[in-house]
């Protein structure tokens, strides 16, 4: 017999800091430098997102923004190198 347990006091904000620390988290193990870019940004809008949230942050998620902000800005985009393919003979492009 299932009971119903009540969520714990934390728990919404939990919830709600679990996606901007999952972006962050995946801009900081992108290792692909062509998504780098997109999965900063990405990150940087979650963040702008959970501080702009109703539910309230505490003062050690707020830390931890602060840190996850300063960090991102730390991370450069590695210029992506464009290689054209040649065309075989014969072949015209589209």
């Amino acid at each position: 017999m299932r009971t119903h347990v009540e969520p714990k006091e934390g728990f919404v904000s939990d919830i709600s800091s679990s996606v901007w620390r999952t972006a962050y988290f995946s801009a900081i193990f992108e290792t692909d430098p062509a998504k780098l870019t997109v999965t900063i940004a990405n990150a940087r809008a979650a963040i702008i997102e959970r501080l702009n949230s109703p539910i309230e942050i505490s003062r050690l998620e707020h830390e931890a923004i602060e840190a996850a902000r300063l960090k991102l800005a730390t991370l450069k985009a590695r210029p992506v190198e464009v290689v054209k393919l040649a065309l075989a003979t014969g072949d015209t492009p589209t």
